[in-house]
């Protein structure tokens, strides 16, 4: 019976000293090279632009777009909806609403907050704040959070904390304010508001 404990080490020569860094090296390039790649990919974006509201944007590339037919009338010119996140589809929106003349942006939030109490369970206005966008523009930011519960019977469940920002700005020489918009549901909402902030930097209206 050979005694491996009183074998002798073997001593790799040069030759196979080199093969086994070189393997190390490969493989750990291998694994940059992936990792590379996969940030590529959960970076990509999309391109969205509505000449007729003069709304130019960059989204998540493999995100699920929707937009409005008539963007003067509807909820939103557009909104996209990460398909992969849950319970709660993460949500970007651009929103157009028709202002007065020389309205500023602090003159929205009280407008918003009575129509989305009525629009949304459990709604609760969390704080409002002043904010300057990527772009030079004054805006107003609200964060608040409500309740979405599945409106499909055969889909119900659990009811969800949703936590949103608002971001609102007035369009230059024009009578309408836009409402930039982040929702995710409240577990992922620092995780994901990373979207939104690369959103909100792309953002031309």
């Amino acid at each position: 019976m050979i005694n491996y404990l009183n074998a002798e080490p073997i001593e790799l020569s040069l030759r196979q000293r080199w093969a086994s860094y070189l393997t190390i090296l490969v493989a750990l390039g291998g694994l940059g090279s992936g990792l590379l790649l996969r940030n590529q990919s959960l970076d990509a974006t999309n391109r969205y632009e509505n000449q007729t509201v003069g709304i130019v944007a960059r989204y998540p590339a493999n995100w699920l777009l929707e937009e409005s037919q008539d963007p003067t009338r509807a909820d939103f010119v557009f909104q996209v909806q990460d398909p992969a996140s849950r319970p709660f589809k993460t949500t970007l929106q651009v929103s157009l609403l028709i202002v007065g003349p020389g309205a500023y942006p602090a003159d929205i939030p009280d407008l918003l907050n009575m129509t989305r109490a009525t629009s949304f369970s459990a709604y609760r206005p969390l704080e409002i704040s002043q904010i300057t966008l990527p772009d030079g523009t004054p805006g107003i930011e609200m964060h608040y959070a409500y309740v979405s519960s599945e409106t499909n019977q055969f889909l119900q469940s659990v009811p969800v904390v949703v936590e949103a920002l608002d971001v609102i700005a007035v369009k230059k020489d024009s009578n309408q304010a836009v409402i930039i918009t982040y929702r995710s549901d409240s577990q992922s909402f620092v995780q994901n508001q990373h979207y939104f902030d690369n959103f909100l930097r792309s953002l031309e209206f």
